[in-house]
């Protein structure tokens, strides 16, 4: 089938739908289908990755708008240009605002939910509302509801009374073929630091890390990096930055991609997510990856992608989340079952292979 996947930014500065539309797409060439991905960019541009088409859109509207204007520039030209799509495939509530329109061409289209939306709290209350309803707007009027985690897809049923497919994020397991730099650049030692990895947002709370790592007067000469970034708010970021004033042994990297992602990974003591909401974070899934314990905050999203794995800690607790990391400091042996614990619960349900067959399955039966 010929499928349009819209929504997300560059696929080459992979965020959380970035990285979901890559994998998928490239495993969906493997089965014999045509994806092409439009993605917010910085140009207008197209080329050919992995053997599907990108087609790049250069932002427009602004901060607020940009995402359902692109998806509307997107679908309209799609459809004025004569690609023969068979299925359009919106990421996330603001761009389905435009699945109406390849319904009245007779398209078969579906809904990916990313996460609610809603519970972010980089939105203030008027953006939320805003964001519940086009949360409830896209839930009545599309038929073909997946979702990234069973938290989701369990809310939509109690809530809206629609039933959604779960397919969820996924990775592929490390090769070990890692050539970076990364450590030296930044002097740190094979599991001499404690990771959060992610977008600097105020939901996923690296401010709350950043308390907790001070306060337990950290920990046998481990560090903690922030490896991540947020030109969007440039502010919380600085806010950030002056929280760690004094502190040497915590360090910013900024965005981090390849294999510099990979040996940051690779190793660290620990990984640490203690976010107040998540889908289901794919760096949660490369960490297990990479046999490491996971500090994480006590949310179904963490614990579906854990299971009965995971250190867990209430979220925005800094008092909490510092406790749990004296505990994996001084009582490590513990916990080390849960290394090879989380590498087989990856290998077993969130490989890109198995995810994009249960997503090619579930398209050849679509209404």
């Amino acid at each position: 089938m010929k499928i349009a996947f819209i929504g997300g930014r560059d696929i080459h500065k992979l965020g959380g739908i970035e990285n979901y539309m890559y994998n998928l797409a490239t495993e969906l060439v493997k089965l014999g289908h045509e994806p092409v991905v439009y993605c917010e960019s910085d140009k207008n541009a197209e080329e050919i990755v992995n053997g599907f088409k990108v087609i790049y859109q250069k932002s427009i509207g602004g901060i607020y708008l940009c995402k359902i204007l692109l998806s509307y520039k997107a679908t309209i030209q799609s459809l004025l240009n004569g690609n023969k799509f068979d299925i359009y495939h919106y990421n996330a509530w603001p761009p389905s605002l435009a699945s109406w329109i390849p319904r009245l061409f007779g398209k078969k289209t579906i809904l990916q939910g990313h996460g609610l939306e809603w519970k972010r709290t980089k939105y203030s209350g008027v953006q939320q509302k805003i964001m519940k309803f086009m949360e409830w707007f896209t839930a009545h009027t599309n038929t073909n509801l997946t979702m990234v985690s069973q938290e989701q897809s369990d809310y939509f049923l109690s809530h809206y009374h629609k039933k959604c497919s779960t397919i969820p994020t996924a990775i592929h397991l490390p090769t070990g073929n890692i050539k970076s730099n990364i450590l030296e650049k930044y002097s740190l030692k094979d599991r001499g630091y404690y990771l959060y990895l992610g977008r600097l947002v105020q939901d996923k709370n690296p401010d709350y890390l950043i308390k907790a790592f001070i306060q337990t007067g950290i920990i046998s000469g481990h560090k903690l990096v922030i490896a991540g970034s947020n030109d969007a708010q440039p502010e919380y970021v600085a806010y950030l930055h002056n929280l760690v004033k004094g502190h040497e042994d915590i360090i910013f990297t900024g965005a981090v991609y390849g294999d510099d992602k990979e040996q940051l990974l690779s190793s660290c003591y620990a990984f640490c997510l203690p976010s107040t909401i998540e889908g289901l974070a794919i760096t949660l899934l490369e960490a297990m990856s990479y046999h490491k314990i996971v500090i994480a905050s006590h949310i179904p999203a963490n614990r579906e992608g854990l299971g009965k794995s995971g250190v867990w800690c209430k979220y925005e607790d800094v008092e909490d989340l510092a406790s749990k990391l004296s505990y994996v400091e001084n009582y490590y042996e513990d916990v080390k079952w849960q290394e090879e614990a989380n590498y087989e619960r990856v290998k077993e349900h969130f490989q890109w292979k198995a995810v994009a067959e249960k997503y090619d399955n579930f398209i050849h039966n679509l209404k």
